[in-house]
């Protein structure tokens, strides 16, 4: 093979690195997230962090 074929398929192992890297960055920010929101809530509502722990266990 070639340089610019080694080239080629480099660069498309780089790009679909990144691709997976970003969207698993973004899956982990989204969850990240939802448990912020659902642990604001909970102080809201007057409860705990043991409440809400033994929430997340039964989920």
């Amino acid at each position: 093979m070639d340089v610019e074929t080694w080239k080629v398929f480099w660069q498309f192992v780089f790009i679909a690195a990144s691709v997976l890297f970003y969207g698993i960055v973004i899956a982990v920010a989204y969850k990240g997230f939802g448990d912020v929101v659902k642990m604001i809530r909970n102080m809201a509502a007057g409860r705990g962090a043991s409440e809400s722990a033994s929430d997340s266990q039964h989920e």
